[in-house]
């Protein structure tokens, strides 16, 4: 065989590899889905001045969310971070995604007087933490959840 075509062989060997990985790690609405769900119940509230969410899917990071809200500074308390965590964990407890298998849901807090850094920048968040119930306190706290 010519260096040529095991150098052709390869790449589509490669190309088929890729191909095949991106489909094990692939996008899913229903994540989706939950990332709009969540950031639209945090804006209802009159303490949150911006939330948004980023919806990481691939070979490298797995499924993935991460939101980040920013909360008027005169507002900022404990139980309102109770509270936006509890939206967002009810919110993970009643999607389809739940069935996902585990997904990091990863949720920061900003103070809008010390908003998020637009670029790479010292870490501002007034509070870090993960979403999600498991099934036991999410039935108990939340009733039955969906089925697909």
């Amino acid at each position: 065989m010519s260096a040529a075509t095991r150098a052709a062989a390869l790449v589509v060997l490669l190309v088929g590899l890729l191909t095949g990985c991106n489909s094990v790690v692939q996008y899913y609405e229903d994540v989706d889905d939950l990332g709009k769900k969540i950031v639209a119940d945090w804006k209802e509230l009159p303490e949150v001045t911006d939330a948004s969410y980023r919806y990481q899917h691939g070979i490298d990071s797995g499924q993935q969310l991460d939101f980040e809200v920013v909360i008027r500074a005169e507002s900022v308390s404990d139980e309102l971070i109770d509270k936006l965590k509890d939206i967002g964990s009810r919110d993970y407890w009643q999607s389809t995604a739940y069935d996902r298998g585990s997904m990091p849901l990863r949720f920061a807090a900003y103070s809008s007087d010390n908003p998020p850094p637009t670029q790479s920048g010292p870490d501002t968040a007034i509070h870090r933490a993960g979403l999600g119930v498991s099934k036991e306190v999410g039935l108990e706290k939340y009733g039955p959840r969906p089925t697909r």
